[in-house]
């Protein structure tokens, strides 16, 4: 990746709403040009998805819980057992394996409580392999944002 693709990811993260005569045009490269190396961005992988980010209190998902998991088991196949299950969850909008006492992390964009206690069910209290978990309610979203920050490579 050169300076021109860091510029064009860049841009693309900030607004990928943009045409692509748009996008070449704040990049200072041809139409066709800029379309090439988006491809090739895509094929690569550095640009894995075009989406659009929504509030969530605009439809009716404004409780944000973070959820740390503890495993008993922490081999390879218990773990991925697991994350499968929060694959499944489409209020689950994010969950990472993590470092340290806590196996897993995951955030949650919920409806209201009644949600919560259901997924609570489904993926902590019947799995024998979940030992603990710990929520946290977000009171106020500070910062909500999946642009990451580029540099040339």
């Amino acid at each position: 990746m050169d300076a021109i693709d860091c510029k064009i990811i860049e841009v693309i993260q900030n607004n990928a709403d943009l045409t692509n005569a748009e996008l070449a045009g704040q990049i200072n490269l041809s139409p066709s040009s800029c379309l090439r190396r988006v491809q090739k961005l895509k094929k690569e992988g550095v640009i894995l998805k075009t989406v659009g980010l929504v509030d969530p209190d605009k439809l009716n998902r404004g409780l944000t819980a973070i959820v740390d998991v503890t495993l008993e088991r922490h081999g390879v196949e218990a773990r991925q057992m697991f994350m499968d299950q929060t694959l499944r969850e489409s209020a689950i909008t994010q969950a990472y394996s993590v470092t340290g006492e806590t196996d897993v992390i995951l955030i949650i964009n919920l409806v209201d409580m009644k949600e919560y206690q259901a997924i609570c069910n489904r993926l902590f209290n019947n799995d024998p392999n979940v030992v603990k978990f710990r929520t946290l309610f977000a009171m106020e979203r500070n910062k909500f944002e999946t642009a990451i920050p580029v540099s040339a490579v």
